[in-house]
Formats: C-alpha cells, structure tokens, sequence
C-alpha cells in the first residue's frame, strides 16, 4: 500500500522517465526538431578539365547519435553520392568544362533537410601561371644536392609540397618534424616534399638535412640564396616583404591549393588532394 501511495503521490516521476526515453528514441531516430546544420566544402574549386574533386562532408554539424542520410549531386547530370557517413570525403570528376554548383542535401529521421552548395569551375584550359591559390605553378628545372637534377613538372599526378626553408633560418628548422611528419603519413598515397633550400653554401644545406635525418625530402639548391636564387624569384619568395619558410601545396594538375606558413598546412587539405 506503500508503495501504491508512493507512486499516486509522485507522477512527475514516472513523467520524468517518459520525456527521457522520448528523448532517447527521438535521438536515435534523428528527430532534434531542428534541420541538420550542412558544410559542403572542396580542397578544389577549379581547375582544367578532366577535374577531380575532392568534396568534404565532415564539417556538417550532426550530433552524435543522429541517424541522416545525405544527397549530394554535382550539377552536371551524373548520378549523386549518397549515404549516411558525414565523415568522409567523396571524390568526383569532372569530365566536361563548364561552371556546376555542387549541392549536398541531409534529410534527418523526422523529415528535416538542411543544404549547402559549392561552385566548381572547369575549363579545358588550365589555370593561368602565378604563385597564388588556383594558379598553375610556374616551372623549373633545378639542380638536387645529390647531383641529380629535377623538373617540377614531371611530379604531374602526384602531390607536391614545395618548401622554401634555409638551415640558417630557425623558424624553417622548427617546422621540419611537422613535414617529415605529413610525408611519413602520406607519401604512400603520391605526397612529395621538394625542399628549396635559401643557404648561400650548398654545403650548409647538406650537413643539416644529414645530420637531421631529412633524407626523404627531395632537396634543391640554387646559387643566389634567398634573395637571387632564380627559384626564389620565380616565386616570389626572394623579397625581403616574404618570410620563410614558405609553403606551397601543389595538386595533381600542378595547381597550386595552398601558400603559407608550413606549421599551418593542414593534413586534412593534403588527404583531399590525394
């Protein structure tokens, strides 16, 4: 009897337990009441055709435990992606020339939809020749501190970071675990690090990569150093206004898709690509 007056005289507890298990359904079967909140975003928004873009769906904002499926259609008339895994990046190419909007649709368990659309832009011609993001990186042909000898453009097809550092130059140094690191974890998947040096002496060059154990790089020296080396003017390094290291992350197509500092190159940007 008890217990029967007990419960009479507390039913806000059996209302508690009620809203808490409708919150846990209404959680799993993906019903927040509120639309998904959509991130469509692409390493790639340009480029000669036939362009292969890596499109990212991770930055959506799904609480944990919410059950979504997602569209994404490319704009130009080929069937969608589709699924329910936001973490992923899907690949698609481009196989005519033409300016699509990419749009990427995510529909919960009760209905709602959230969208987000991306601009691609194909030409059958490629990007025009600069140091900036888009661009197609300018050409060379250098001289490699193993006495061999290399040409930018013969790593067309496979993911080049361009490095311009100096052994004389402390924040260069700081930053080389960091693309050791990022070559270790991807130069199975095509990631080369072509590693400009700026030291007056090739020999300075030499001893600190040995020494350091940075014998993965493919390492390129000038005469000149920073401010004369014909590869520092070509891009744009040799000014006393632009600080090294300098970074330049260059695509498949030989396009350039990243120019900073190295500390701040993202692996994620690099996966994309790749």
């Amino acid at each position: 009897m008890k217990g029967g007056m007990m419960n009479n005289r507390n039913p806000r507890r059996w209302l508690l337990v009620l809203v808490g298990l409708s919150a846990m359904l209404w959680g799993l079967f993906g019903c927040t009441g509120e639309a998904p909140r959509v991130a469509l975003d692409a390493a790639v928004t340009n480029g000669q055709a036939p362009l292969e873009v890596p499109f990212d769906l991770s930055h959506s904002d799904i609480p944990p435990g919410i059950i979504v499926h997602y569209t994404l259609d490319f704009g130009d008339g080929t069937p969608p992606a589709t699924g329910t895994d936001l973490g992923v990046v899907v690949h698609h190419t481009y196989e005519n020339a033409g300016v699509f909007t990419a749009t990427l649709t995510v529909t919960d368990g009760e209905g709602h939809q959230g969208t987000d659309s991306i601009t691609i832009t194909v030409s059958f011609a490629p990007p025009p020749v600069g140091t900036g993001v888009g661009m197609t990186a300018p050409d060379f042909t250098a001289h490699t501190t193993d006495g061999g000898e290399i040409t930018l453009s013969d790593y067309r097809g496979q993911v080049v970071i361009l490095e311009f550092w100096g052994a004389w130059c402390t924040p260069c140094k700081k930053s080389m675990p960091h693309l050791q690191d990022l070559y270790d974890q991807y130069h199975d998947q095509g990631l080369v690090v072509v590693a400009v040096s700026t030291d007056q002496d090739e020999q300075d060059t030499i001893d600190y990569l040995t020494a350091n154990g940075y014998t993965d790089f493919i390492s390129v020296w000038e005469p000149g150093g920073k401010h004369e080396s014909p590869i520092t003017k070509l891009y744009k390094v040799a000014s006393p206004l632009v600080g090294i290291p300098r970074t330049f992350l260059i695509d498949r197509q030989g396009v350039i898709r990243y120019v900073g500092h190295p500390m701040d190159l993202d692996a994620q940007l690099i996966q994309g690509l790749l």
